[in-house]
């Protein structure tokens, strides 16, 4: 049974839930030296998202960093930053994905001295046309992804919607407020609270339908302790605000965050559209407030009791306080968790969730794949390492009796793919692409 669910799982296509893939033509025009200088196009894809982060706190200096990782920055030079850095962190799961990717992609064990350049040239001639079909279907065994795009601050309108499902991020629709740019988008002015619940409709109604879910990573800035504001009172709060940002008091400006927060949540209801929000570690290093981080999963359960109709998914399984998660799925009929980003942050920490999750919470609530990346050629990595710790855990609990071998088509299913399209509604999300194509006026 053991290899049986080895195979099983390598067989099943995961939903990936959660990404920040650039769309390709962003990564082709970058190859051809026409696009965003900053989208990495050789050795430093590898090293451009996350792998960074831990090199830079095991010594790395953030000076050399940004040279290693500036496009101008010739390879060789790359390299010589790089290597030594890459040699102090390789056991961790950051960088343990970079030679899963390297890998799968290139047939190669590792990066090393001898075939860096290779592989850089490799990266860059594989950006071709339709290449993240390619990676993500062919090589990394992914139905579709679910991006939370940075190219657009709240909906981006990809060329691959089948491929690559967008979010609605509300981040600067409520706490972190993009008031000029959101309006300026929606051509509307604003001068009143009651202008921008008008603006935030318009995103809605415009977005919405199309968007598979909405996001909020708000969770980096602030506690997630979002307390209940009606209009009337954050009415002139907001009006203050629009006058001088940076007049008004921290709890004035929370209670305006609050109001709109929960505004925004009602919108998810009445678009169906799961809520995504950001639990646990933060990316990068020296920023993290691990007390505000403790403090994620208590904040949430006010917040889950006042919205029983809406649906949320909490991501990164709360790490380092994963238990916490377990014990909000299993209370409450409306939270959901994601392993998005969590399988690369600590692997065995993985293991252990799945193990814990299965055996305390519905299987029906978990979603165990998002490669949260935005480099397109580190996800089949990560999704490989995903695999590698679900069967661990699966095969432990058979082993040890606590899962019957006639569960497991069922279970693996479920968790990797088929929670996502009962959670998501993915087919209707492509049916109004395609209501909007075929209604958009002809060239």
């Amino acid at each position: 049974m053991s290899n049986e669910i080895e195979k099983l799982i390598q067989q099943t296509p995961f939903v990936d839930t959660h990404e920040h893939l650039w769309d390709e033509r962003t990564r082709l025009d970058a190859a051809n030296d026409s696009g965003e200088r900053s989208v990495p196009s050789d050795i430093a894809t590898l090293f451009f998202h996350y792998a960074d982060a831990d090199l830079v706190s095991a010594g790395l200096t953030p000076e050399d960093r940004a040279k290693a990782l500036n496009s101008q920055t010739d390879v060789d030079e790359k390299w010589r930053i790089l290597g030594p850095a890459y040699a102090r962190t390789r056991y961790t799961g950051y960088l343990q994905n970079v030679r899963e990717s390297v890998r799968l992609l290139f047939g190669e064990d590792d990066v090393t001295d001898s075939n860096y350049r290779e592989i850089s040239d490799r990266i860059r001639k594989q950006i071709q046309p339709r290449y993240y079909y390619r990676i993500l279907r062919e090589v990394a065994n992914i139905e579709y992804c679910q991006v939370n795009s940075f190219e657009h601050p709240v909906f981006h309108l990809t060329e691959y919607p089948d491929l690559l499902c967008q979010d609605l991020s509300f981040v600067g629709l409520s706490t972190a407020l993009n008031v000029r740019v959101v309006s300026e988008h929606a051509k509307r002015e604003v001068r009143s609270l009651q202008d921008w619940h008008e603006v935030l409709d318009w995103v809605f109604t415009t977005y919405g339908p199309k968007a598979i879910a909405m996001k909020n990573q708000s969770a980096y800035g602030r506690r997630l302790d979002y307390d209940q504001v009606k209009a009337e009172d954050a009415a002139p709060l907001f009006a203050k605000y629009l006058s001088d940002p940076k007049g008004v008091t921290e709890a004035e400006l929370k209670a305006i965050q609050d109001h709109l927060f929960h505004y925004c949540i009602e919108k998810s209801v009445e678009y169906r559209l799961p809520v995504k929000l950001h639990t646990g570690y933060y990316a990068g290093w020296n920023s993290m407030h691990l007390h505000r981080v403790r403090q994620n999963a208590s904040d949430l359960c006010p917040i889950l009791m006042a919205h029983p109709n809406a649906r949320f998914i909490l991501m990164h399984i709360d790490y380092p306080y994963q238990d916490e998660a377990i014990a909000l799925a299993k209370q409450f009929p409306n939270a959901y968790i994601d392993m998005c980003w969590a399988w690369i942050i600590n692997p065995a920490a993985g293991v252990r969730f799945v193990r814990e999750f299965l055996m305390a919470a519905s299987h029906k609530k978990l979603l165990t794949f998002g490669g949260d990346y935005g480099p397109v050629e580190m996800v089949p990595g990560h999704a490989a390492i995903a695999r590698k710790g679900l069967t661990q855990a699966i095969r432990s609990l058979v082993k040890e009796d606590w899962l019957k071998s006639r569960d497991v088509p069922d279970v693996v299913d479920s968790i990797m793919r088929g929670n996502a399209h009962e959670i998501f509604d993915y087919k209707g999300t492509l049916k109004m692409w395609e209501m909007d194509r075929t209604q958009a006026p002809k060239s």
